[in-house]
């Protein structure tokens, strides 16, 4: 797989990535080596094609589950590739879906042209030094590679005990093996489907979206300019930042430990709610809910979320809830000594989950702030949002967000019904009317409606609803900052995100997403630093924060930069990028840039989508539908479709 595979494809490590020279630290880590059977022959016997059709399937499949699984190239080594994910899970599951998509690819190539792999997979401590990883674990991983059959997956035990059945595939026992340079025989099995478990579900092909407020699936062939960006300084992003004087926490996301599944919507409410409230501190860094999401379902060591997320603690839990019961654990760690530092367990009654909720706050704000007694109880009840008055509104109201998080027509609308049921049950709860609004500006900004003055009526009168009611929930003022925005009162659309902003000054959704508002109102290279500043808090960010900065780029006037983030955002000829396509084309021909023959290839893929499109009708939809605060910043879009050829 010589030269086929991009070194840089995933997070690099900030002890790998240091200015200062050769640094080294070890790390525990799942380790893929990789080797095309018989590539050689196949070099030999046609170098061109071999090397084009290398090319074609890494582009296609290899980067994309790479980038997905969250993993990262270290290095080719010739006729191979190692690699290095921070889950065994991720590793396993990765390298199965490469092999599926091999064997399906290879079905239409003729039998002495198919390209077949063979990988070996080990969980162990590494060394990492510069651009490289060393360690006895790097070599059992090459020395399973070695002994495995063509199309086959071969893992040590240590990979079996680590992943047991998460990870929806089946071992099977080869037997002890004996390695080069490794004293003991290794225990080695091969990766199955598991027996039962039916066909592994590939996932791929989801819509991709203008913008997000969660963490969400982006179709995998662009997934990779994501994880791209991820804490590699491809774009001058640099490291996740963190505040000094600050102590920083990760809250992980709550375990459900109840038998029944449906229940995780309250784990999650459970979750964000901390996040929330911990997050008001102005002396405490919080790690958003959308980077700490990322952990679902992927256990990891503190260590390696300290690292990732920029923290010093971490704060772990989980929950088990009835109708009449409910129980929560939970536990601080200080993630450079793995000390835990506090924990406690709650069995209470549902209806004193906000007194549990209020505990755990003041514990932490205790423990690592040194706010008890008077002075954390004062501090509660200056930050704290009004509860609701009876258990069955706040369920509901967990239950909405669930839905509303899922992000398809049909979950808005039963999100919606959910948080009407909660306003039934509590008229005066605040929260339930931000949520509606939110329902209202999903609706709006997937098109699922066409009355849209309608739609940001709605979302006006209800984000209103929900400040009146409770003043100290952002979220009722991020929804407002959305619904003046589109109601095209910029002034007020500006107050009201500034307002959510100095509640919670930690959230980076919040922070991107608000990058839109100071574009509009013509101040984008404000936006271009606040959306930087959000991808350094946020390492596992959404494709989306991308496309907004490379939009705030294009209105900056900063050409080169929005190639440049083109080029990993990497818009497709589909129509969720349509908007993406026309930003690429007025910057290739920016004179600054002056790529004629780039954008004028980007024009034909833009006219294809739109047949129809024109320069007036572009303009006239720009006027009605987005809330530019000064015809000039439209017409700056005419002078670039001019310069790209579009049609008048």
């Amino acid at each position: 797989m010589a030269n086929q595979l991009p070194p840089n494809v995933g997070p690099v490590d900030p002890a790998v990535a240091s200015a200062s020279g050769a640094v080294s630290s070890h790390r525990l880590a799942a380790i893929v080596s990789v080797d095309v059977v018989g590539y050689s022959r196949l070099m030999e016997a046609d170098e061109a094609g071999t090397h084009e059709a290398l090319t074609q399937f890494r582009r296609s499949t290899v980067e994309p589950l790479i980038a997905e699984y969250h993993g990262r190239i270290v290095k080719l080594t010739g006729d191979g590739a190692l690699l290095e994910f921070p889950s065994a899970v991720d590793a396993v599951r990765c390298s199965f879906e490469i092999q599926q998509q091999a064997e399906i690819w290879n079905a239409e190539r003729p039998d002495d042209r198919r390209i077949v792999f063979r990988v070996g997979i080990n969980l162990g401590e590494v060394i990492v030094d510069e651009q490289d990883i060393y360690g006895t674990g790097v070599i059992v991983a090459a020395r399973l590679q070695a002994m495995c059959d063509p199309g086959a997956i071969f893992v040590s035990s240590a990979v079996v005990e680590q992943v047991g059945n998460r990870g929806g595939l089946g071992f099977a026992y080869v037997g002890e093996r004996s390695a080069k340079n490794i004293i003991d025989p290794v225990e080695v099995y091969r990766v199955t489907a598991e027996a039962g478990a039916g066909p592994f579900i590939l996932r791929r092909h989801f819509r991709s979206r203008r913008w997000l407020l969660v963490v969400g699936v982006l179709p995998l062939v662009l997934l990779l300019g994501l994880v791209a960006a991820w804490r590699f300084d491809l774009l001058g992003m640099g490291e996740v930042s963190m505040p000094a004087s600050k102590p920083s926490i990760a809250v992980m996301p709550f375990r459900n430990l109840s038998a029944d599944v449906s229940q995780d919507y309250f784990a999650e409410g459970m979750n964000e709610d901390l996040i929330t409230d911990l997050a008001k501190f102005p002396g405490l860094y919080v790690a958003s809910r959308s980077a700490s999401d990322y952990y679902k379902d992927k256990p990891a060591p503190v260590q390696l979320v300290s690292s990732d997320l920029g923290v010093n603690y971490v704060l772990e839990g989980g929950i088990q809830k009835s109708d009449k019961a409910v129980r929560i654990t939970v536990q601080l760690i200080d993630a450079a000594s793995g000390e835990n530092l506090w924990a406690e367990r709650y069995d209470r009654n549902p209806e004193h989950i906000f007194e549990i909720q209020d505990d755990i706050t003041k514990s932490i704000a205790g423990t690592l702030m040194g706010t008890t007694g008077l002075l954390a109880e004062a501090e509660l009840r200056r930050l704290a949002r009004k509860p609701a008055n009876n258990w069955i509104a706040y369920d509901y109201l967990m239950q909405g967000w669930h839905e509303w998080y899922k992000f398809t027509p049909e979950s808005n609308k039963e999100a919606r019904r959910l948080f009407e049921i909660a306003g039934k049950a509590d008229p005066t709860y605040a929260r339930v009317y931000a949520g509606l609004a939110w329902t209202y500006a999903l609706d709006y900004e997937y098109e699922w409606t066409d009355q849209y003055e309608e739609t940001v009526a709605k979302a006006l009168a209800l984000s209103k609803k929900a400040v009146e009611l409770d003043e100290k929930d952002y979220r009722g003022y991020w929804a407002l900052g959305w619904s003046y925005l589109y109601s095209w009162e910029h002034e007020k659309a500006e107050a009201a995100y500034n307002k959510a902003r100095q509640m919670n000054p930690n959230d980076a959704e919040l922070m991107a997403e608000m990058a839109s508002m100071l574009i509009y109102v013509g101040r984008p290279k404000q936006a271009v630093e606040q959306l930087r500043e959000a991808i350094r808090r946020n390492p596992f960010h959404d494709r989306w924060y991308l496309e907004y900065l490379g939009w705030a780029y294009q209105e900056a006037g900063m050409a080169k930069e929005c190639v440049d983030t083109m080029k990993v955002v990497d818009p497709q000829p589909v129509q969720t990028d349509l908007w993406l396509l026309r930003i690429l084309a007025a910057c290739d021909a920016d004179p600054a840039v002056n790529k004629m023959d780039e954008a004028h290839a980007v024009a034909a893929k833009i006219l294809a989508l739109d047949p129809g499109f024109s320069m007036a009708a572009h303009r006239k939809y720009q006027e009605e539908t987005l809330p530019y605060k000064s015809v000039d910043l439209i017409d700056k879009w005419i002078v670039a479709f001019q310069r790209v050829g579009l049609p008048p």
